[in-house]
């Protein structure tokens, strides 16, 4: 064999084994990019220090980006419909909006932060901070509710616009609703045990009294 023959043998050789033991891997699959929370925070931040149609258009933005992400997560999504309720009842009432209103933003915005930035918080955990907020928001609707009738009673007609948070809306949402039943279903079981315990200390009592 000629050396040209030699040569181009070795460098077929070689290109096998660079082929063979090649330093190029294969592209690793590329994570899904969990969405970043900081406009929403800037947008929520702003409705705190002042309420324009500016800041409350890019909270409305900002969520509606969100919920088709966190669809598949009750708990997150859940709290995501009631900034999206709260920004549009504080939209459509402005100055004349609950003055509690404001807090329940920024306290729903405090506990979806919490979850998103906590990704390994346990279930227990998570559904303690949605119920919390589910009842607040109840607490904040009936507030509104009991406004619009006094309102509407001092103006002798029941007239005007109503001030809807969309709850209705909100609770339809099945995965919401879930939540929400989850969340009584713990409660309502707390209120029976400490029933029962109550109803075993009476007994305890009238027992010692014989």
């Amino acid at each position: 064999m000629d050396k040209s023959a030699k040569d181009q043998l070795v460098n077929d050789i070689e290109n096998r084994l660079d082929d063979f033991f090649g330093d190029e891997d294969d592209p690793e699959p590329t994570a899904e990019v969990r969405p970043s929370m900081e406009k929403l925070k800037s947008a929520v931040l702003s409705i705190d220090w002042e309420i324009t149609d500016a800041c409350l258009n890019d909270l409305k933005s900002e969520v509606e980006s969100l919920l088709p992400y966190y669809e598949k997560e009750p708990v997150t999504h859940a709290l995501l419909r009631m900034l999206r309720a709260l920004g549009g009842y504080i939209r459509k009432r402005k100055a004349q909006a609950h003055q509690d209103a404001i807090k329940r933003v920024m306290s729903v915005f405090a506990s979806l932060e919490s979850l998103v930035n906590n990704p390994q918080m346990d279930e227990s955990r998570r559904r303690q901070l949605v119920s919390k907020e589910i009842i607040a928001f109840k607490k904040l609707k009936e507030q509104v509710e009991q406004r619009r009738v006094a309102a509407s009673a001092a103006d002798g007609a029941a007239t005007g616009e109503k001030a809807s948070l969309d709850v209705h809306a909100i609770l339809e949402h099945r995965q919401f609703q879930d939540a929400v039943n989850a969340v009584e279903a713990r409660l309502s079981s707390q209120v029976a045990a400490l029933k029962a315990e109550l109803a075993s200390l009476q007994e305890e009592i009238k027992t010692l009294k014989h």
